[in-house]
């Protein structure tokens, strides 16, 4: 078998916009979305309902997260995130 870089469009086609990996949708954008959750949980200037929205967002997200096989790859400096990643990997 050859290993061989990767790029966007090995994963995605043009006008594609998810993937099957693992078993799991995962829609384009989907890192994107989960990191900017990330710093919406962060924010000192969020909301309590936004919070809590960009936490069952990230909750939402984390099979996907979990299914590309980010979380192998990168340690979140948030633990809380960390702890959604991990109980979302046991479910996977």
């Amino acid at each position: 078998m050859t290993k061989k870089a990767i790029i966007p469009q090995d994963i995605l086609a043009d006008g594609v916009d998810y993937a099957v990996l693992k078993g799991t949708p995962v829609r384009k954008g989907t890192v994107a979305a989960f990191i900017a959750n990330i710093d919406l949980l962060e924010s000192p200037n969020a909301s309590a309902e936004d919070k809590h929205q960009a936490i069952r967002t990230l909750l939402d997200l984390a099979p996907s997260i979990v299914a590309i096989g980010l979380h192998q790859h990168v340690s979140f400096k948030n633990d809380f995130v960390t702890s959604i990643i991990m109980e979302a990997q046991k479910r996977n």
